[in-house]
């Protein structure tokens, strides 16, 4: 709820604080490109997802494959089948870094949140 809030209040009234005036001008017609980084074992994301939509931001997300078996297998698929699964996570973890890299470059803003329960590499790989 807390990131939920404060991506609302930095997307509607950008950071540091601006008058309305300055907000109305910075923002008028842009949609805003975030990415949501981190943990993926909790519905952070569709919190998220579904404030903006409620609030109808000109917000676009994106994020890291969150299926385990989707981002494993992704390069296997795309690219043709591998006879060893070795090949298949390489692959898969080639084609998510060339991704997650790309989505973070495009992005205004990108959003990390690291989890408690599991170590959370990949968020802070993406964190930089």
């Amino acid at each position: 709820m807390i990131i939920q809030s404060v991506a609302t209040r930095f997307i509607t009234r950008g950071f540091p604080p601006q008058s309305s005036a300055a907000r109305t001008l910075s923002c008028a017609g842009k949609t805003w490109k975030v990415y949501l980084s981190g943990e993926i074992h909790s519905d952070w994301r569709e919190v998220i997802a579904e404030g903006i939509q409620g609030k109808s931001l000109p917000v676009q997300l994106s994020s890291p494959n969150t299926s385990h078996e989707d981002s494993d297998d992704c390069g296997a698929i795309i690219l043709g089948m591998e006879e060893k699964r070795p090949n298949w996570d390489k692959i898969g973890a080639n084609m998510n870094n060339i991704r997650t890299k790309t989505l973070i470059k495009d992005a205004d803003i990108v959003v990390v949140r690291f989890g408690e329960k599991y170590r959370q590499w990949n968020a802070a790989f993406d964190a930089g």
